[in-house]
């Protein structure tokens, strides 16, 4: 009973945020839109902003990288949303709106969690399955985490420069400084877990803002990104991949990734179920984010990848050139119908 009123609820929150007609940034027409905060626990609200496709269009949902919100997907959303596709983009608990809306917030957000507010969020919006998820980074390992939870459900999975595994400098990085704790300081009472977490905490504190300024956005996001690296630093997308939903997986990575090495990439392909594997495609001239560094090129393969392109199958692994929008298979020239 509990359950059915929560939905109720939940639906009545978005019919009223629908009539209210709140726009979706750069909306290049009158397509039905809502933003606003869908309930999909009793203590949590996730900020969601969705158009509906046009007729006979599929609808993605958006799934963040580790330190975006929404806005950071805008580019990338409008070249969809010109091509008519419906998109649904929400910030995660502990990201965007909803980390503003829930502070103060200081424990871990556990990945699984994630995964099932993600559930949770499309049932509240009565967007059906099966669903073709773009995940970056973060957001790339929770869509795997979804995908092996839901296969059925599962239409595109889509990794764009995915968190597969936890990266293995900054482990090694954090174990030595537990070895030399240990060695330093015998008698120091805290467990090995508890050491791990203290040397990350500086190390995000320390490197983050550098490399990441907008972790400093607002006051709590450095925090919440320190959460949300704790919460899913144990889960390692690589080891599920071979029991993912067949013909549905497809990889972009970008050569010059700043963050994740290309061996790691690899070794993730190689572990994905072959009755799986779709289209892998490695691009020059971007860098990690690609959805910002190069939004419309990332768009038009995401398109070709909801069109059915027959060449984007059976593990077909492509190159492409961001900044002209150049592609090749095997050396000769793929056309990119718009």
């Amino acid at each position: 009973m509990k359950g059915f009123l929560f939905t109720i609820l939940a639906s009545i929150l978005i019919f009223s945020t629908v009539q209210a007609g709140f726009p979706f940034p750069g909306s290049p027409g009158p397509r039905p839109t809502f933003s606003g905060f869908v309930q999909v626990r009793p203590d949590m609200a996730l900020y969601a902003e969705y158009v509906k496709p046009e007729a006979g269009k599929p609808t993605v949902i958006l799934l963040n990288g580790l330190t975006y919100t929404v806005r950071q997907f805008d580019a990338y959303a409008q070249a969809l949303a010109n091509r008519g596709i419906g998109i649904l983009r929400f910030d995660f608990e502990g990201m965007g709106q909803t980390l503003l809306k829930h502070v103060p917030s200081t424990h871990i957000y556990q990945y699984d969690q994630q995964v099932r507010d993600l559930k949770a969020l499309l049932i509240a919006t009565h967007i059906a399955p099966p669903y073709n998820l773009v995940g970056l980074s973060y957001g790339g390992g929770i869509a795997a985490a979804y995908a092996h939870a839901y296969p059925r459900e599962i239409k595109n999975l889509i990794l764009v420069a995915p968190y597969t595994e936890q990266l293995s400098g900054q482990d090694v990085m954090i174990r030595n400084e537990i070895r030399m704790t240990r060695m330093t300081f015998p008698m120091n009472p805290a467990s090995d877990e508890q050491l791990y977490d203290f040397f990350l905490h500086q190390l995000v504190y320390a490197t983050y803002p550098a490399t990441e300024p907008i972790v400093l956005e607002n006051p709590f996001k450095l925090e919440a990104v320190y959460n949300l690296v704790r919460g899913i630093r144990h889960y390692r997308p690589i080891d599920e991949a071979g029991q993912l939903p067949p013909g549905s997986v497809h990889m972009l990575q970008a050569y010059s990734d700043q963050y994740i090495p290309q061996d790691v990439y690899q070794n993730f392909w190689n572990h994905v179920n072959p009755a799986a594997r779709m289209s892998r495609i490695r691009i020059y001239g971007t860098e990690h984010k690609m959805p910002e560094a190069i939004p419309e090129f990332t768009a038009k393969w995401t398109w070709q990848i909801l069109q059915g392109n027959p060449l984007l199958r059976g593990g077909n692994e492509f190159e492409g050139w961001g900044l002209t929008g150049t592609v090749k298979l095997n050396g000769r020239d793929v056309p990119m119908p718009e």
